[in-house]
């Protein structure tokens, strides 16, 4: 299940998942819906076509951001950079499935996001001598949402035997597209 969050001290727009305990939702009327797993769903029961079509879709829409996804080909295997893509794809289904619009993410907007989270991995690695994955998930913007795409696209791309250094790498990029769309989608909720 998933609950949409405005943090007040960042005005930033969270899908934050909620696991139920005991049968906590079983006696509302209107059930909660996970936006992201039944957007990952959706898109697995996809054809390659469709998932095509969505992907030549998204390029239109977000070409600020597909370029930067675009951009990091060459930093990551095929299969990585698949995922990279699967995952703003999805992401940007969650939201328009919550009724959210992803409006054109902002080429300033983009750089301040991959500032901010470059400053806050540097900080964490220098905190931790390094940066193990538990510490990655902790100063994610969205960590519920990040490892729900970090497991896809573990499975997808079987990166659970690529080095630590390589890991690391592809998490920061997720958490980095992560927020990049979570902080584009904030700034629509404040035009309402």
């Amino acid at each position: 299940m998933c609950k949409i969050h405005k943090c007040k001290q960042t005005n930033r727009v969270h899908l934050f998942r909620i696991v139920p305990l005991n049968n906590t939702f079983a006696d509302m009327k209107q059930p909660r819906k996970d936006f992201v797993a039944v957007a990952i769903a959706d898109y697995e029961a996809m054809s390659q076509a469709e998932q095509g079509k969505m992907i030549v879709q998204i390029l239109e829409d977000q070409p600020i951001l597909m370029g930067f996804i675009t951009n990091l080909a060459d930093d990551f295997s095929d299969e990585e950079h698949e995922a990279l893509v699967d995952s703003a794809v999805i992401l940007i289904n969650a939201f328009i499935s919550a009724g959210i619009p992803v409006e054109l993410v902002p080429h300033q907007m983009l750089e301040e996001v991959i500032n901010d989270r470059m400053d806050a991995y540097e900080q964490k690695a220098k905190e931790v001598e390094g940066l193990p994955e538990g510490e990655m998930i902790k100063i994610s913007d969205s960590p519920l949402v990040f490892e729900d795409l970090k497991t896809r696209a573990v499975f997808k791309t079987k990166s659970a035997d690529s080095d630590e250094l390589d890991r690391q790498n592809f998490n920061v990029a997720l958490d980095t597209i992560i927020s990049i769309i979570e902080r584009s989608v904030s700034i629509t909720m404040e035009k309402k």
